[in-house]
């Protein structure tokens, strides 16, 4: 599957409604939200991350910090009160642009766009923490495994990746379940959207046996896997993840 598709998706909703794009209340659509009260979710949701790594993996530098798929900012600008130097990545460049315009904290965070599944344009071992967000589960297969090959080649040894992605049936390649798979995931879906006046984004999943799998083969150890959001039980995790030393 190809990443265009939600380049275009999130490039349009960056110019048009780009608060929306990242917290899809329909109460907030069109240009909705309150600036001071979208940036306060992001202040909440790091302290719940932060909570959570108490209990998980407390203990880890506070030297830089990558936020994947960082919108325009949200998550971004409320790490930037814990670590050093941040960065965020996004796919459309629109985004960026927002974030950048939007940005506190001066020469300590910066933003790029980035529209393919790598990261090479960050070195390896150059993050302390990773965290990505209500992101994966918009990028289509293999991409979403790709990112987060990427999150364990940038973490540096006792560093500490958090990022939430929904969990699913494995599928043998070019069977016709993954066919059938596509079919519904990318173009049924966006077709439904369209009909429904919502936003074309896609929603994928990584298999827990996949995520656990990658990790292990990159050098790291996953310390906590833990249900996300209110929907059926395994359906969707929050995985923490320790790179080993």
């Amino acid at each position: 599957m190809s990443l265009e598709h939600t380049r275009k998706t999130y490039e349009k909703l960056g110019r048009e409604d780009p608060f929306y794009a990242v917290l899809t209340a329909e109460c907030f659509r069109n240009n909705r939200w309150d600036v001071e009260e979208f940036f306060a979710t992001g202040e909440t949701e790091v302290a719940d991350v932060f909570g959570y790594l108490s209990r998980t993996a407390p203990v880890f530098n506070r030297d830089s910090a990558l936020d994947f798929g960082c919108g325009v900012g949200r998550l971004t600008q409320a790490l930037a009160t814990r670590f050093d130097n941040v960065i965020g990545v996004d796919i459309a460049e629109s985004m960026v642009e927002k974030a950048r315009e939007l940005n506190r904290h001066g020469p300590r965070v910066e933003y790029f766009a980035n529209t393919v599944d790598h990261l090479r344009f960050l070195g390896d071992q150059s993050f302390d923490f990773v965290y990505s967000s209500i992101t994966l589960q918009h990028v289509p297969p293999p991409a979403n495994l790709r990112y987060l090959e990427e999150f364990l080649r940038v973490l540096r040894p006792g560093g500490v990746a958090v990022f939430q992605v929904p969990n699913g049936r494995e599928f043998r390649e070019g069977s016709l379940w993954q066919t059938l798979y596509k079919l519904r995931r990318q173009y049924l879906r966006r077709a439904w959207k369209i009909i429904r006046g919502k936003p074309a984004y896609e929603m994928h999943y990584i298999p827990r046996a996949i995520v656990e799998k990658t990790v292990g083969e990159r050098g790291a150890r996953l310390v906590a896997a833990t249900s996300f959001g209110g929907g059926k039980p395994d359906a969707n995790f929050r995985y923490c993840v320790v790179k080993t030393p």
